[in-house]
């Protein structure tokens, strides 16, 4: 295999041990931390501290013939390596729930009954080429509009189980275990993890809703920081149904690369999950030139003038 073909590879790895001096490890933590969101997560959060004393990819930094990228350590309450189950490996299950999104047992007709309710996009944004020839544009429509309804329905489960973090996220103090246990806060960018509490859930779901408006009412760009990141949950929530539903004949080639194209063309948030750009948004000079404040506290601020954010959601 040539270098410039490189195979991809992940490790995973687990480790029980004890912490047996709570204090010495927060303060190495902290004096360790090189962002000051780092340094919050370390003072505030035992667990947190733990990940950001660790380095994952000092693991394998002597191993020959591999070029390292990008690691995270994700720790937990209690040891669990004798009962882990690592992902591909037989044993394996996923706790995690479908939300009743009203999807039966013909998933393809009832996408396709859904698709009636997107009026907010257009067919060419779904992939659709109106120069094509007609069995191509036909087959292409139909995809399109399969495609429509999974917006649809992932944008009813979305709400529904931000509902459910919701819940989870009361009267927490939230780490980033808590986090993991969320179905959509999960996927924001998992350094702020400790700052996902329950208010700023319910901000998210204010935003998420409206972004739903979207699909119906006409499509409008991203408005804020935190809604660029709903649309990133959206997708994600689309991808976890296509792939239950088994979808994937019925739906545009690299369809989830196209709808982030459509949707994120000009999302500077996408950094916030770039692990090489971590603490990028405290530094004036690492962000283009007239991007947007990437910091937590300006997620729900209007991008400009014509920009509009619900209230509850902009005041916080």
């Amino acid at each position: 295999m040539s270098p410039d073909q490189p195979i991809e590879a992940s490790i995973y790895i687990a480790i029980d041990l004890d912490i047996t001096d709570p204090e010495a490890m927060r303060s190495f933590a902290v004096a360790k931390a090189e962002t000051p969101e780092h340094i919050a997560m370390a003072s505030a959060d035992l667990y947190a501290a733990l990940a950001v004393s660790m380095d994952p990819l000092a693991i394998a930094e002597d191993v020959p013939g591999v070029r390292l990228l990008r690691g995270k350590v994700e720790p937990a309450q209690g040891h669990g390596v004798a009962d882990l189950a690592l992902p591909g490996f037989a044993g394996e299950s996923d706790e995690r729930e479908p939300a009743a999104t009203g999807i039966g047992d013909d998933p393809v007709a009832s996408l396709l009954e859904a698709s009636r309710r997107v009026t907010g996009l257009n067919l060419d944004l779904l992939g659709v080429d109106q120069a094509a020839e007609e069995a191509q544009r036909r087959l292409a429509e139909h995809r399109a509009r399969v495609l429509a309804g999974l917006l649809w329905h992932a944008a009813a489960a979305m709400t529904d189980e931000l509902f459910n973090d919701l819940d989870l996220l009361r009267d927490r103090t939230p780490t980033s275990a808590d986090i993991d246990e969320t179905y959509v806060i999960a996927n924001l960018p998992p350094q702020f993890a400790h700052r996902y509490d329950t208010r700023f859930a319910a901000r998210f779901l204010t935003i998420c809703t409206d972004l739903s408006m979207n699909l119906v009412a006409g499509w409008k760009e991203p408005s804020c920081v935190a809604q660029e990141l709903a649309v990133r949950c959206l997708l994600a929530e689309a991808d976890y149904l296509a792939e239950e539903l088994e979808l994937e004949a019925e739906l545009p080639p690299d369809w989830l690369g196209m709808l982030e194209n459509a949707f994120l063309r000009f999302a500077d948030s996408m950094m916030l999950y770039d692990p090489a750009m971590d603490g990028f948004e405290n530094d004036p000079a690492a962000s283009p030139e007239g991007a947007p404040s990437m910091k937590f506290e300006d997620w729900f601020k209007p991008f400009g003038p014509h920009d509009h954010v619900p209230p509850f959601a902009e005041r916080g």
